[in-house]
């Protein structure tokens, strides 16, 4: 077969046309078809070749921002910055085991403050059920206000920790364009 009918080849499958009927095309059998498939796939990738596309829906303003991002890092093109961000990407999106490790503290400090209010619900429903007004003294009253404090606390520690993460990405994929800031498209 000649370079050009395994390029037609290429193009045909690429429409949709099976592989018996290429075959039949052609006067090859299927197999020829598989194996002229496979090693025009495997040249593509040998050659590095891009063959695959990627495409994603912004908001002006994300897309706005995507474009500041690269002016600054002195990025060549849209392409161009998305290719460096996925080629970066294993970097970047790994998951964070320091992250999962806080998330879990934060669980069992979560799980205290449950068990803390179950208790306290638990007693007013006691009274209740007695028909006795609930005793509710200064003791009371400050371990609701620490109880308060701890939630308002823990609300905080964990959006430090999200904004911290956030950082980091952020970190991450700038040094990754900068790294790349030369590359020609």
């Amino acid at each position: 077969m000649t370079p050009e009918e395994r390029q037609e080849i290429v193009r045909e499958r690429q429409k949709g046309v099976t592989h018996a009927n290429l075959a039949v095309q052609f006067g090859v059998s299927e197999r020829t078809i598989y194996y002229t498939l496979r090693t025009e796939k495997d040249r593509c990738r040998d050659t590095r070749i891009r063959t695959k596309q990627v495409s994603v829906t912004l908001t002006p303003e994300e897309l706005q921002g995507f474009d500041e991002v690269l002016a600054r890092h002195g990025v060549s093109s849209r392409s161009a910055g998305v290719r460096l961000l996925i080629q970066s990407a294993n970097g970047v999106f790994q998951p964070d085991q320091h992250l999962a490790e806080e998330l879990k503290l934060f669980r069992a400090a979560l799980n205290r403050v449950g068990n803390n209010v179950t208790q306290i619900a638990k007693r007013l429903n006691e009274a209740r059920a007695k028909g006795i007004a609930p005793v509710f003294g200064e003791r009371s009253l400050t371990q609701l206000r620490l109880l308060s404090g701890f939630v308002l606390d823990f609300a905080d520690e964990v959006d430090a920790l999200a904004r911290r993460r956030v950082s980091n990405v952020t970190l991450e994929a700038h040094s990754a364009l900068k790294g790349f800031a030369d590359v020609q498209e």
